[in-house]
């Protein structure tokens, strides 16, 4: 699928064995380029073969971690990512174990408050 759909505009993420791979950082960036990466081809001169072809606009550097995220109406410890010109991506870790983060399109910003809940 080369156009994200709403269902990935938010993520969920847990691993049975947290290493530094599966970190809040690295989780955020991933979603980021994979959103980039399926949306946004031709702003970032990819051709139709971009799978093949590394597409990491967005770096671990360019994570902001000390943001607050609001979870069930109460602010926690988040990261964004608030420099890409295409879109914003912003995360936290849940008291689970797992990663919850939302890559939304930047020209939709306003429209879209950003908050978080939990299931039973």
């Amino acid at each position: 699928m080369r156009y994200p759909h709403l269902w990935e505009a938010v993520r969920t993420t847990w691993h049975r064995n947290p290493s530094p791979g599966t970190s809040l950082r690295s989780v955020l960036v991933e979603h980021v380029n994979h959103i980039l990466r399926n949306r946004y081809q031709q702003e970032l001169g990819l051709s139709d073969g971009s799978w093949d072809q590394p597409a990491a606009a967005v770096m671990d550097r360019m994570v902001n971690d000390q943001v607050g995220v609001i979870v069930n109406g109460a602010e926690v410890p988040g990261a964004e990512v608030d420099t890409d010109p295409f879109v914003y991506g912003i995360g936290t870790e849940l008291a689970g174990g797992g990663v919850v983060t939302a890559v939304l399109p930047r020209a939709e910003l306003m429209l879209i408050q950003v908050q978080f809940a939990t299931r039973a």
